[in-house]
């Protein structure tokens, strides 16, 4: 394959510290503020206990830890091409979690919600932060994947009573590859970044830190909203034809990513080589010792998760990641 010319800094990845600014505080203010959306769902567990949880193969470890530390059966399912879920049979005690991958399936929750019985089922919208809250048992959100914060979950379950659980007070010594992106490039923190990831793993559920909601009432989310729609509108017209996955955008829909699925393989290695870090949903999949459906392992190798967030304006994109992904794909 042909070498990709680096570019200033690198595109992707993990984000820096937010800026300070005027923003628009208490997004999901409705709601229960956590360490993270894997505490939210662990609250979630606690609070209501159920029999079993159905969780999708194509799903990152962290969200089983929760039914791990409650002592709650997994159940596992998978899923069709276009992402939408094969049929289960869900019992009277069991919860469904359904996942708003890559914040673009607004409308497979919806059908999600005609399909199972409300009050059983669970969105998690992680990679869809802008999703509106639907009327069923809980929805869940991760501001970290949108944002540059530290940690931080959001659990939306009205009428549900939450524990009074303490607050997070480790939030500011996870956020030291925040600072290093800004001020030193993303290679600089990115064993701090693996790091504070490890750090919410298998932990009690606490409540979100003071310096994190201070983070998150700072982010003008109008423009965000604005941006992230212009970038993915701008990849899906530059992109498409190039890619095996098709996909839409209502008029109320922020999404996390161009999800891109080349019809080559290899493309991700080549990608970061010339620091253009496309993220893995999720490598861990690829375990030859896990019974994960082929569809789903094929996802986990070869789909390019690729950045259309605030950061960038679409001269950004054409200059350092389509024309360099497009040379790819003709050579």
């Amino acid at each position: 394959m042909p070498a990709i010319p680096p570019q200033m800094d690198a595109i992707g990845g993990y984000f820096p510290l937010e800026p300070l600014g005027r923003g628009a505080p208490g997004f999901h203010a409705s709601g229960h503020s956590l360490q993270s959306g894997r505490a939210a769902f662990l609250a979630l567990l606690e609070a209501t206990r159920p029999a079993r949880v159905w969780l999708p193969w194509y799903l990152c470890d962290s969200m089983a830890e929760p039914p791990a530390q409650t002592g709650i059966e997994v159940r596992r399912y998978a899923l069709n091409p276009d992402f939408s879920m094969a049929p289960i049979e869900l019992g009277p005690g069991d919860l469904l979690v359904g996942v708003n991958y890559f914040g673009l399936l607004d409308d497979a929750s919806d059908r999600l919600i005609l399909r199972y019985p409300p009050s059983q089922v669970v969105l998690d919208n992680s990679q869809a932060f802008y999703a509106r809250p639907r009327a069923c048992l809980a929805s869940i959100y991760s501001p970290r994947k949108f944002f540059g914060v530290p940690d931080g979950g959001y659990l939306i379950a009205p009428g549900m009573r939450i524990a009074e659980y303490p607050q997070d007070a480790s939030s500011q010594g996870r956020s030291v590859h925040l600072y290093k992106r800004r001020q030193f490039g993303a290679e600089a923190g990115y064993a701090d970044f693996a790091a504070a990831e490890r750090s919410l793993s298998d932990q009690p559920a606490l409540r979100m830190s003071a310096f994190t909601q201070g983070l998150m009432a700072q982010i003008p989310h109008d423009e965000v909203q604005r941006r992230r729609r212009r970038n993915f509108l701008f990849m899906k017209q530059r992109l498409d034809e190039f890619n095996q996955l098709e996909w839409s955008l209502r008029e109320d829909t922020i999404p996390l990513c161009y999800p891109f699925l080349p019809r080559v393989s290899g493309l991700r290695q080549a990608l970061w080589q010339a620091r253009i870090y496309a993220a893995c949903y999720w490598p861990e999949l690829l375990d030859p010792a896990r019974p994960v459906p082929p569809t789903e392992r094929l996802w986990a190798a070869n789909l390019l998760a690729l950045p259309i967030d605030q950061r960038y304006d679409t001269n950004v994109l054409e200059e350092h990641v389509v024309l360099p992904l497009v040379s790819l794909l003709s050579a």
